[in-house]
Order: structure tokens, then C-alpha cells, then sequence
């Protein structure tokens, strides 16, 4: 469970039944989520910021269309996923792209200054879970950055992969065994390296 998970469901069904200051309040509390995670998927500034914007006016379009859910923050990200990615290929591939995972996802290790690391006794270290971590399929970093970076659970991950939990969770632990054998460390101190790497690309 993300935090404001109970809060963010409370606010969907205020909107759906029909309360439209309740979506500007589910838009405030994860605009920067959704643009940090839009981000990943094309470098286009502007795409991303007009598909979240086209996201939010399509939910006030379609409100009475949509369903209850305990997984906003998820439903969030799918959606804007989808947009990002019909909107950088434009072909009829969309749905055969979506389900290989064959489309890009950047972590944006670029935006780090290599040098702060230098006089760090981790820095050796550092570079090496950088390099295992870019060497991931695209779906492996986003399963990463989902669970990592915004906490999401493997339920709400698989919602977003479209995948199976099973499948989300396996798909995890493949990534994360590649980094352990890079790190040789314990479970949780990878987790909290990779919530601390991951922090500095957004």
C-alpha cells in the first residue's frame, strides 16, 4: 500500500459520484508522481505533460463510465502509460508493444553527477549497481522503479505491467538477483540502496 492509498480511493468515489474538486485533489497529491513516471518513457517534455493532461480531462469526460478503485495511484499509472506509448509509436502495434514490453523505459542515470561519488567508500559499488541496473530490460527497470521508488505492491505493479502477480513478482526478482550478485549484500539493505539510487533520477 502506497501512502494516501485509502485517501486516493475515498476522493475516486467522491468522483464518480460526481464531485469534480475531488479529482483536482487526486491530480495535486500525484502530478509530480505521474510526471516523474512519464518521464521514463520519452525524454518529450511536452508529450508527457499534454498526456497527463489529456489523462485527467478524459476522466472528467468518462466519469460515469468508470469503475471504483482501492488502487488509484495504478490506475493513474497504467493509463498515462498507455497514452505516452500510443502516442510515441502512433501504429497498430500498440497492443503488441504493451504486451512484449518492447518499448523504452530510462532510469536517467545520465542526470547523476558520477563525481559525487568519488569520495564515497560505496562509489565502486555505486557504479556497478548503475551498470546491472541499465542492463535490465525496459519492463524489469520499471517493475524496479514501481516498487522501489513509489512502494507500489506487487498486486498494483502487475496492474500497471499488465501482467500476471505471480509474473510481477518473479520479474522482480530476476532484476534484484542480478543486483545482489553485484552488491553481495542482504535483502533489505538492497532495497534501501536501490530506493536511494532510484531517488536521484526523478
Amino acid at each position: 500500500m502506497y501512502p494516501n492509498q485509502k485517501e486516493d480511493a475515498k476522493l475516486w468515489m467522491e468522483f464518480l459520484d460526481g464531485n469534480q474538486g475531488a479529482l483536482s485533489r487526486i491530480y495535486l497529491a500525484n502530478i509530480n508522481d505521474l510526471y516523474a513516471f512519464g518521464c521514463k518513457f520519452s525524454v518529450d517534455r511536452s508529450l508527457i505533460k499534454d498526456c497527463i493532461q489529456d489523462l485527467f480531462i478524459t476522466l472528467l469526460q468518462t466519469h460515469t463510465k468508470l469503475s471504483p478503485t482501492d488502487n488509484v495511484k495504478a490506475y493513474l499509472f497504467t493509463s498515462l502509460k498507455r497514452k505516452i506509448i500510443r502516442e510515441t509509436i502512433r501504429s497498430s502495434r500498440f497492443e503488441q508493444v504493451m504486451e512484449r514490453g518492447d518499448y523504452r523505459f530510462e532510469v536517467g542515470f545520465e542526470k547523476l553527477d558520477t563525481q559525487a561519488f568519488e569520495h564515497d567508500n560505496y562509489s565502486k559499488k555505486t557504479l556497478a549497481v548503475r551498470s546491472a541496473i541499465e542492463s535490465l530490460t525496459s519492463r524489469q527497470k520499471e517493475a524496479l522503479y514501481l516498487r522501489f521508488y513509489f512502494g507500489l505492491s506487487h498486486k498494483e505493479i502487475a496492474e500497471v505491467l499488465h501482467l500476471e502477480v505471480q509474473s510481477s513478482r518473479s520479474l522482480i526478482n530476476r532484476a534484484v538477483k542480478k543486483i545482489r550478485n553485484v552488491m553481495r549484500s542482504d535483502k533489505k539493505r538492497i532495497s534501501n540502496f536501490l530506493y536511494f539510487l532510484l531517488a536521484q533520477t526523478s
